[in-house]
């Protein structure tokens, strides 16, 4: 599995540099670093067997439910994944998707969401928006039949999040 995402994260960079040559704030995309790697599966059968190749190869996992399906976002503890990264959103497609398998984005880490809201806003032909699901917010970049997720708060942020609304009430 590591093999595989690493060959999709490299083919992923092929179009991600394809698109920022064509922005007019180079600078700006040129600099967003990537922080983690989402793979959409085939089905629930698929979601486990990759899961289990994963596993033990990870320090922290955080399986959730969500919208209907089974996320988990996994901590890799010894080798990064190209581009320095060591999460892996391991997502199930969600029921009656038509989503390809695979690898679906890329989470690039932003200092202020709202500011890098205004610098896409001046990209001409550049397909965008803000969206929110649950405990996180981000905006998301489409190109090449793919996705780029820029985040103020990381998606580990978001399992912190989510955790912590199942904490029971504290008892005086």
């Amino acid at each position: 599995m590591i093999q595989e995402l690493n060959q999709a994260i490299e083919h992923y960079h092929q179009k991600w540099h394809e698109l920022v040559a064509a922005r007019t704030n180079r600078a700006f995309f040129e600099h967003l670093e990537p922080t983690s790697v989402g793979w959409k599966t085939v089905d629930r059968a698929d979601f486990d067997t990759r899961f289990a190749q994963l596993r033990d190869q990870c320090d922290h996992i955080d399986l959730g439910w969500v919208n209907s399906r089974w996320i988990a976002t996994m901590h890799l503890k010894d080798e990064p994944l190209r581009g320095n990264m060591r999460i892996v959103k391991l997502k199930e497609r969600r029921p009656g998707s038509a989503d390809a398998p695979g690898l679906d984005h890329l989470d690039f880490a932003v200092a202020d969401q709202a500011q890098t809201a205004q610098l896409l806003a001046q990209e001409s032909g550049l397909r965008w928006e803000e969206e929110v699901n649950g405990f996180g917010t981000w905006l998301s970049i489409w190109f090449a039949d793919t996705e780029a997720k820029l985040r103020q708060h990381g998606v580990l942020d978001v399992c912190i999040a989510e955790l912590q609304a199942l904490r029971p009430p504290a008892i005086d």
